[in-house]
């Protein structure tokens, strides 16, 4: 039962990430925010260099949490979702 549990969490997660990464992909193009992933990949919607998120490398990859924030912001249920399921697989992993 625990391990259906975890694996239910866990694609739900993937999917509310989904949606709130596109989301907020749209929401900072609309926003006219450059993005920069790391020290070496850039997106440039304008010349503006303080109109920049900065997306930090860490061991498992980009940190997206900027991304989801603007995205959440445009679909708030969604945003809710996701920070509810990843705490709930979080107990259960302890």
């Amino acid at each position: 039962m625990k391990f259906c549990k975890k694996l239910w969490l866990k694609y739900q997660i993937k999917r509310y990430n989904d949606i709130l990464l596109k989301a907020g992909m749209e929401e900072a193009h609309r926003k006219g925010k450059n993005l920069r992933f790391g020290l070496e990949g850039k997106a440039i919607v304008n010349n503006d260099i303080f109109n920049t998120i900065y997306l930090p490398e860490n061991e498992k990859g980009i940190d997206t949490s900027q991304i989801l924030s603007l995205g959440a912001e445009v679909y708030p249920e969604e945003g809710r979702k996701y920070l509810v399921y990843s705490r709930m697989l979080d107990r259960l992993e302890r």
